[in-house]
């Protein structure tokens, strides 16, 4: 069984870069994953809920799988989503991707009323049966919401790799976080908390935020790091702040930041600003907005650095 490397610092769940007409961009794909890896970020969380997995299709789940793991060949730790509403399309889509070269699976059950003991079956039921760990993925808005006891009893399965642990719930973060020990890693997803799951011991944080524009957290983390905990905070504060003035429109219709993710990426010349199916893009309004938000913070700065072709 393939070992899953270890995955510290700012880890960012990768956007879908997309065409207008929605077929995937996959030279946009292979700048997104260069530039990521550039930035030196901790690791790739790939096809998670801040990619648009829910809304792509098995093919181009597919492509995009092909596209990622070949651009990054290896260099960083790679988790690949494979979580479909139905388990048959999980199985086939592992089957489809076996070959690949990344270190895990994650996997979600889009079953928010399933009960728990039926998410354990799924969970027991897919790591004895696929060819690398397999990560649990939490997502309180995404999926049925999973305690630390039920952390606790999975945990000891051989093929389970860690969890990422998307919760707000600060003392289920603590008591989770406090799982982590060789053969079982443990990650959050709160980019507004980042600060504070470092200081209680978490080894790395994913964000789609960080897909876009990482230098920020990367700084955060560096700050925490070096033992300047008061200098870390402030720029945690900063780029709370930041969120604060996106735009709320697109915020609501994508319910994530896909859209101001991807308006980003354009500006560093990755990939287009254009959204999955029914999720909608920025307007012109929208993007002025974002372009006054990176001047007001100071990281228009980091927008200007030439991007690789």
């Amino acid at each position: 069984m393939q070992k899953c490397r270890e995955l510290k610092g700012v880890i960012p769940v990768v956007q879908t870069p997309v065409h207008e007409d929605g077929s995937i961009d996959i030279k946009g794909c292979e700048r997104l994953i260069d530039f990521l890896i550039e930035r030196k970020v901790g690791g790739l969380w790939v096809l998670g809920t801040g990619s648009e997995d829910m809304n792509l299709s098995f093919e181009k789940r597919l492509t995009v799988a092909r596209a990622m793991t070949k651009a990054n060949a290896g260099r960083l730790p790679l988790i690949l989503g494979a979580g479909f509403f139905c388990m048959d399309d999980t199985f086939a889509f592992v089957e489809a991707t076996k070959d690949l070269e990344f270190d895990a699976y994650h996997v979600m059950p889009y079953h928010p009323v399933m009960g728990l003991d039926g998410v354990e079956k799924f969970y027991r039921d897919i790591a004895d049966n696929v060819p690398k760990p397999l990560w649990m993925y939490l997502s309180g808005n995404w999926c049925r919401y999973y305690p630390p006891d039920f952390v606790r009893r999975l945990k000891p399965h051989p093929n389970i790799a860690g969890i990422k642990f998307s919760s707000s719930r600060t003392t289920d973060q603590i008591n989770v976080i406090g799982m982590a020990e060789p053969g079982f890693q443990v990650i959050t997803a709160v980019a507004t908390q980042f600060i504070m799951v470092l200081s209680v011991g978490v080894a790395g944080s994913t964000t789609s935020l960080a897909g876009a524009i990482p230098e920020p957290l990367q700084e955060i983390y560096d700050l925490y790091k070096a033992g300047k905990q008061k200098e870390a905070l402030a720029a945690q504060h900063k780029f709370n702040s930041f969120q604060s003035r996106f735009p709320k429109r697109a915020r609501e219709w994508n319910f994530l930041t896909g859209a101001h993710e991807k308006y980003i990426l354009s500006l560093r010349g990755i990939c287009k600003p254009c959204m999955t199916s029914y999720y909608t893009p920025l307007d012109k309004d929208e993007q002025a907005q974002m372009r006054a938000a990176l001047e007001e913070f100071g990281y228009m700065k980091y927008i200007k650095e030439p991007v690789a072709a």
